[in-house]
């Protein structure tokens, strides 16, 4: 038997001699220590009182299988607004996960899913003290320092940043998510939506009281309703003014597959699905092996493919160029793989790798433009038709980069700025400045950050490597992208047999 204290678990046979606290094993709640407040200042937020938690001895107890005994664990989640995050990761690592039962082990999944929650609330709590410390330009500076040092995209940092400044604004929130009664992603839908509430503390108040028993996209629904019913009339304004941030979006993902999604008002949303869902119904033949999905799919996909392939919109009205260039998907393959030597992965556009196959198979109908690499995979040059010099060095670097080069952004080179490494200087020639090994491709948020001098950074030309230097004087290495990866070990197609000998008959010959 043992017991489980604040500081650790204890033998029980080690407190039989020591004289035990009288609040040991007791119902009673602790008493919250009276403050004195001034008239003139306002009261400060209390918490709930700390229940009683202070020790818990773990009984063994019949789970009902046979003889098996597993210890007793806490009723997770503990409704406690004080429990440490080591308190709680105490208590879960007293027991052995194969000393426990059925619905013993989903108290104690629920147990750590509570303790998951209040270390993410503790981490928020430096992440503020951060954003505090970055002053004005929190979001922006404390953003790239976290994007950098946990290897994540700028907008989950950012995200990161708002979560945990915009929570302590609601200290009950903040209360909940401290002691892992609510999770960060029920943080988030909580903030985004009453972020343009009018009365924010009452629908979260009223959101924390639905929250345990909602998933997230049930919570997300009921708090938007509660959203909309505290003033009609500001919902519909807001509603007017949020058309305007309406877009698309493209999302790679695993295995040569992407979502595509689009933001609309929600009466356009439904016309899109109910037009792609009748659509999906017209190609419904006997023997047709797709589902309702994949039709829906294939039908969306069909509307685009077929007015790039024409080049036209539905009403005749022909595509606009771009850089004096046909719209057009662009596919890099090597040759080698391209006339089926070996299975080395393309690169699709902006998306990623790609299967060979499947690079075979859209170059059949492709309009081919010459780029020659050396043998580390880095383009030297591409081939041109009839663009000005200027042209042909953008298509250069931005063929070389791929995509931003600050280190985790993924920003497509093409929609970035073409960028001095070092700062143009009118006294020197332009020439032997304007040049491959000075430029290099920045989206416009990192341009920034590099021109105001917040991120210094400088560039290693024997290596390709860019080394760049955050404001706390932490530095960030972004290596070179080869354009096409090595082909794997074993991708090579085996050589083909022999060809047999040729039968001439019965001999003599």
């Amino acid at each position: 038997m043992t017991a489980i204290l604040e500081s650790g678990v204890v033998p029980v046979d080690d407190l039989v001699d020591s004289p035990w606290p009288e609040w040991i094993d007791t119902a009673e709640p602790w008493e919250p220590v009276a403050e004195v407040v001034c008239p003139d200042v306002p009261e400060p937020y209390v918490p709930d009182p700390l229940p009683d938690f202070s020790v818990r001895v773990l009984v063994p107890f019949s789970d009902g299988l046979g003889d098996a005994t597993v210890p007793m664990l806490p009723d997770f989640p503990v409704l406690n607004h004080r429990l440490p995050v080591a308190a709680l990761a105490g208590i879960l690592e007293s027991v052995e996960p194969a000393d426990l039962r059925g619905a013993h082990l989903v108290n104690a999944i629920m147990g750590w899913e509570q303790a998951i929650c209040a270390a993410q609330a503790a981490q928020a709590e430096l992440v503020r003290e951060l954003a505090t410390q970055m002053g004005a330009n929190a979001l922006r500076d404390a953003g790239d320092e976290l994007a950098s040092a946990l290897v994540c995209t700028r907008q989950a940092a950012e995200r990161m940043v708002v979560r945990a400044v915009q929570a302590a604004e609601h200290p009950p929130l903040s209360d909940a998510w401290s002691a892992g009664l609510i999770g960060s992603r029920k943080i988030d839908i909580i903030l985004d939506e009453v972020a343009v509430a009018d009365r924010a503390s009452d629908v979260v108040a009223d959101a924390l009281d639905a929250a345990g028993e909602l998933t997230a996209p049930q919570l997300a629904r009921h708090v938007r309703a509660a959203v909309i019913g505290a003033d009609a009339a500001a919902a519909q304004r807001r509603a007017a003014r949020e058309r305007a941030d309406r877009r698309v979006e493209l999302t790679p993902a695993r295995d040569a597959m992407a979502w595509i999604g689009a933001y609309l008002p929600a009466d356009q949303a439904l016309a899109v699905f109910t037009t792609v869902d009748a659509l999906a119904g017209t190609t419904r033949v006997d023997g047709d092996p797709r589902t309702a999905d994949q039709r829906r799919a294939d039908a969306f996909a069909d509307i685009f493919v077929g007015i790039l392939e024409r080049q036209t919109t539905p009403d005749g009205t022909p595509l606009p160029t771009r850089g004096g260039q046909r719209v057009a998907v662009q596919l890099t393959v090597a040759a080698t793989t391209l006339l089926g030597l070996d299975e080395a992965p393309a690169y699709l556009g902006s998306f990623g790798p790609i299967p060979a196959s499947m690079a075979r198979e859209l170059a059949q109908d492709g309009t081919w433009r010459r780029v020659l690499t050396d043998p580390a995979g880095q383009v030297c040059e591409v081939g041109s038709v009839a663009y000005r010099p200027g042209a042909d060095l953008t298509r250069l670097v931005q063929a070389r980069d791929q995509t931003c080069t600050f280190p985790g952004c993924r920003q497509p080179a093409v929609r970035c700025d073409l960028d001095h490494r070092e700062p143009y200087d009118h006294g020197r020639p332009g020439d032997v400045q304007t040049c491959e090994a000075n430029l290099h491709c920045l989206c416009r948020h990192h341009h920034q950050a590099k021109t105001e001098g917040r991120w210094k950074v400088t560039y290693d030309r024997a290596t390709g490597e860019s080394t760049w230097t955050s404001p706390l004087g932490i530095t960030h290495v972004r290596r070179p992208q080869p354009v096409l990866s090595a082909a794997p070990v074993g991708a090579r197609r085996p050589e083909p047999p022999p060809p047999a000998p040729r039968d001439r008959g019965d001999p003599p010959f």
